[in-house]
This record gives C-alpha cells, structure tokens and sequence, in this order.
C-alpha cells in the first residue's frame, strides 16, 4: 500500500484535506434524518462507500425462511426478518431529492458530489441477520478493497448499524493473507489504516471478531452522543432539548423544500416502508410505543449524527487523537489492545449542539436558493502560544478572523487540559486575551485555551481554534 496525497477540492469553502469515510447503515428512520444532515457535509468529506447492512434492530433475513433468535432481543421469538426497511430508500428517495437541489448545493460550493457520484458509491453489505459476517458481500468486498487500496489516508468506516459489514471486509482480508510472507506487513497497515466509529454496538461482531482479530485498530464507541442525539422521548417535561429542537423551529428550518422535507421528526406522518413497528408518524400508535411521543414535529432522532460529527472542519477537528473535543464529542481510552475509546459524559456533544442545529439551518437554506443569498461560516485562527509557559506567568494570544460580523469569545477548555484549575483570561480587545498560568500549575501540565468565532445573522454560525499551552 503505497502514499498518495489528501485532496482539497477546488471551488471549495474548505481548505483542509478531506477526510475519507464510508457510512454502513441499516436505515432506519433516525438513520434517515441522520442523512440528511450528512448529505449537507459531502462537501467537506470524502465519502467511498455507502453501505446497507443489519443490526440488532434491522436484518432482512435469507429469503429462504430461515428463523433467527437471540435472546434479549425484542422480537421475544425467532422470526424470519426484523423490522427490515429494504435496500432502495437512499437510491429511491432520497437520492432524488438531492438531484433537485444539487444545482444550489454547487452554487454555494462546488464540492458536492452529484447524485450519480453518490449512487455508485452504495453497495449492500451483510443483511441476513443480526451480526452475520459469513459471506463476502458488494458492501464487504467494497470495504476490503478501500482498506488494501493506494491510498494512504485513514479510511473513517462509519458504523450507524452493526459492525458486522466492516467485521467481515477484516475477515476476508485475513482469509487473504493469513499464513503468507505478506500477513504482517498487511495487518500492521490495515490496522493503522481503519478507524472505526461507532454509533454504538448494534451486533456482537466488534467484541467476538474485531477486538480480539484487529486490536490495534481504533474503535470509538460514540453512544453516549444518544443525550444529545438519540431519540427524544416524552418523559413527562416534553421537549427538553431546547427551541433548536422544537417542533416549531425544525418545521421552519429544516422540514423545507425537496430533501428538507425527508427529514424525520415527531408525528411528522412519515414512515419507513417495511418496519411496523415505526410508530413515530403515527399518534395513536405511538401512544403505546416504548418511546412516548412529544408534540407534533418536535425532534425524533439523529442517533446517528455524533458518528460523523468528528469529521467535520468545524476549527477543532483532530481526528488523530479523539481526546480532543468538538462536535463529535470528547473520548477517552478505554483499553490499548483493543483500541477502544467512549465518549465522556452528556455534555461532551451538548455544549456544541446549539451551533450544530444553526449550522445544519443555514446548509439547509442552501439547497432553497443559489449562493448570494446563504450564510456562511467565519474562520478563525489563533496566533501565539507556542513554546511553554511558566508557572504564574503569562502568554498573549491573538486571533486572526475572516468573516463579517464576528464576534470573539476566549474560553478554557478545561476538560482538555491536564492542568485541573482554571486560568485567567484577561482581554484587551475582542482580538487579544492574556493567559495567566496559576502559580500552582506543575511543569508537564496542559492548559486548552479556544477561540470561539461566530457570525451574526439570521443563523448565527460559529467556527473555532484552539492552542494547547505547555506549563514549564
């Protein structure tokens, strides 16, 4: 596998090298308005694969009647197929409402990818059942290939679904190679060549293949994006989430024109064809559903957003080193061999999500009209800060800002830090702030400082920088 370069688009608002992804899911409704918001980032991203596989939730069955059953699962007996939503509501949908809008997407930035580009990326992976990773598939063949390719960049394999597509694009490859003069060399590439990001373990085929077969592939278990992400259930307070995620703001926002209007939320009455138990369009079924729905159109689910959230040029994207936050949350090591991270607790990726929603609002206003009419994100850049700072001294830094209309915010990312107290911030002018290390901060400790930019408007949109100061 030799080198080749990380592409920037031309015609591009992003200047950064694209990351290069694959999305495996099983298509469910939160899967659903999780692509929509995605389609909206294909400029940003480099997307090769989009992979229909099962889950714990979702599997197609063989055709041939075969029953399955797992115990714990919800179906309580074995059944021939669970809640299996198809292989063509991408291509049939929401491909098609895409094709309407792309022409405005490009206007505002000429990275989209067209319709046709997307549908040849879509492959059916391992549908069977829960977990199965027996065959080869298009969907694993697709997968295997990309990880054996030229490429030298990390290939981010997103899991909306099981991991069982991914698990068995490994096998085949260790199926290949095991027992040759070539298996090291393969191994050590492969495994520093795959990141895998998790919404969660929808199957068992991470902890009985992956894990113990590829450990020193990076894992991240994003589940615990589910607070801010994850269904959005009526606990006896209603919306608890904020106005972003009323009824009454998505409906404006969001539910508008051709792929908009996809978008899942609240007794919306819209279903996922195949699934019986999608209740959430449904007001008197989802009366006596698990998940108790809340006002007409308020927020159902993303489940699958804190995924790629992580991939995203937001000014805080390190996708090398996931113990540094941003909208796809902060994680921390769980183990070394496996490779395992888990994001820390709720507000990991609810501080960010009020910036997410307007975000999401202004693209989504994109595909209405050609540019000249959009909103556009502000950069921001931080100058200073390198080399160490001593204990009880001090550090001037200072932005650097592109954009109308910015205004400034300094503040301690004290999570990121190794350093446990807070500094002080003292600023000069919007444009400037002086750090002030404490006098009890120990030589080796880390002090995150980030610059938070965020341009006024009708959706005000926020980019950022950080400097991580050395105290010496």
């Amino acid at each position: 596998m030799t080198g080749t370069s990380s592409p920037v688009r031309e015609g591009s608002v992003h200047a950064t090298p694209l990351m290069r992804t694959v999305v495996t899911t099983d298509m469910e409704q939160d899967d659903l308005a999780s692509l929509i918001r995605y389609l909206l980032y294909t400029n940003e991203l480099d997307t090769v694969g989009i992979v229909y596989t099962s889950s714990r939730f979702h599997w197609a069955g063989d055709g041939a009647g075969t029953t399955f059953f797992l115990p714990g699962r919800e179906y309580g007996t074995p059944q021939t197929s669970w809640r299996w939503t198809g292989v063509r509501t991408i291509q049939d949908q929401v491909l098609p409402a895409y094709a309407k809008v792309v022409k405005n997407l490009q206007d505002h930035d000429r990275n989209y990818p067209s319709p046709e580009r997307l549908a040849s990326l879509i492959a059916v992976g391992n549908i069977a059942f829960e977990g199965e990773m027996a065959s080869d598939t298009p969907g694993s063949d697709l997968i295997r290939d990309l990880l054996l390719d030229d490429d030298s960049r990390p290939l981010y394999l997103q899991a909306w679904g099981g991991t069982n597509t991914i698990a068995r694009a490994l096998r085949s490859i260790e199926e290949r190679f095991s027992g040759t003069a070539e298996w090291t060399a393969v191994r050590a590439a492969v495994s520093a060549k795959a990141v895998i990001l998790a919404s969660g373990f929808q199957d068992e085929t991470y902890a009985g293949y992956i894990a113990p077969h590829w450990p020193r592939i990076r894992v991240t278990d994003l589940s615990g994006g589910y607070a801010t992400w994850g269904y959005n259930c009526d606990d006896g307070r209603g919306n608890t989430r904020g106005d972003l995620f009323g009824g009454a703001w998505l409906r404006r926002n969001i539910q508008i024109g051709p792929l908009g209007s996809l978008y899942r939320s609240w007794l919306d009455g819209q279903a996922m064809a195949g699934d019986p138990l999608d209740v959430f369009g449904d007001p008197e079924a989802a009366a006596g559903g698990w998940c108790k729905p809340l006002a007409p159109y308020d927020f159902l689910s993303e489940g699958d957003t804190a995924v790629f959230h992580p991939l995203l040029d937001t000014g805080l994207r390190d996708p090398s080193d996931p113990s540094l936050g941003g909208w796809g949350g902060q994680a921390r090591q769980v183990s070394t061999e496996p490779n395992l991270w888990r994001l820390v607790p709720v507000d990991s990726t609810t501080r960010w999500a009020t910036a997410a929603q307007y975000d999401f609002a202004a693209r989504m206003r994109w595909t209405l009209a050609p540019s000249g009419s959009g909103a556009y994100p502000p950069r921001v850049r931080i100058l200073g800060g390198s080399g160490t700072v001593a204990p009880g001294g001090s550090v001037v830094l200072k932005s650097e800002v592109t954009g109308r209309r910015v205004a400034l915010r300094w503040w301690q990312y004290r999570e990121e830090g190794t350093f446990p107290g807070a500094v002080t911030l003292s600023a000069r002018s919007d444009d400037r702030v002086t750090v002030t290390i404490p006098a009890e901060a120990r030589p080796g400790q880390t002090v995150s400082i980030i610059l938070e930019g965020t341009a006024d408007g009708r959706h005000p949109l926020t980019r950022y920088d950080r400097v991580i100061l050395n105290i010496g």
